[in-house]
């Protein structure tokens, strides 16, 4: 019995040829899948840092426009609006409540104007993450793609 040679026809044993088996086709196919998708985070984690810096680089003019329409509004505003009403007090001959809440409506209005600008720019520094966004849902489709059908997807 031990000088006898066992004949196995299944596809998982390797033959004479040198050929490999199944097994190692489908660690050598898992271990290739794993190096693209390891690949892939790579790729997306710097596309993030890319995307990170440029935007703030853009966040940098809406903050300092946030921050000087906050410095003008808190400093500013109330002697300018008391002057205002006190103006409408002198001017119109109205009553200083009237006045007074004449001139917070305009001071409220101004800075409103100013989040407006503010809010406006910085919508263009998320605006910078789409990019990331898209390639990543492309990475995961490719991925599910890849495990479905066992072979690489066509990019």
């Amino acid at each position: 019995m031990a000088d006898q040679a066992t004949l196995d026809d299944s596809p998982r044993s390797s033959n004479a040829n040198g050929r490999s088996s199944a097994a190692t086709g489908v660690r050598e196919g898992v271990g290739d899948l794993l190096q693209d998708v390891v690949s892939l985070g790579e790729l997306q984690a710097q596309l993030l840092a890319v995307d990170a810096r440029e935007s703030l680089q853009k966040a940098q003019v809406p903050l300092v426009l946030l921050m000087v329409g906050m410095a003008v509004g808190l400093a500013a505003a109330p002697v300018l609006l008391l002057a205002l009403g006190e103006a409408l007090v002198q001017v119109f001959d109205w009553p200083r409540a009237v006045s007074y809440l004449v001139s917070g409506l305009v001071g409220a209005v101004m800075g409103g104007v100013l989040m407006y600008f503010a809010c406006r720019q910085g919508a263009a520094v998320v605006a910078v993450f789409k990019r990331s966004q898209d390639e990543l849902a492309e990475n995961i489709r490719w991925i599910k793609y890849a495990l479905s059908r066992g072979r690489r997807p066509p990019r």
